[in-house]
């Protein structure tokens, strides 16, 4: 796979952080209702990826400036 390399300041990471676990908490807590069934699959996908995402930058942030 092929990755880029980003050079965030704290601030922008955090941003980036608490917009993603924003959206985790949006589909978590998501009327299973609301969405059409073929929606919802793609959006517990997307989670899945999130949080993998979510975790990355987490541990890359925590390493260079501390937990958040």
């Amino acid at each position: 796979m092929e990755t880029i390399d980003l050079k965030l300041p704290c601030s922008d990471a955090t941003l980036v952080l608490d917009a993603l676990r924003h959206y985790i908490a949006h589909i978590e807590n998501l009327n299973d209702d609301a969405v059409d069934e073929d929606t919802l699959a793609d959006l517990l996908n997307d989670n899945e990826l999130l949080k993998g995402l979510e975790s990355s930058i987490s541990k890359s942030v925590a390493e260079k400036f501390g937990d958040y």
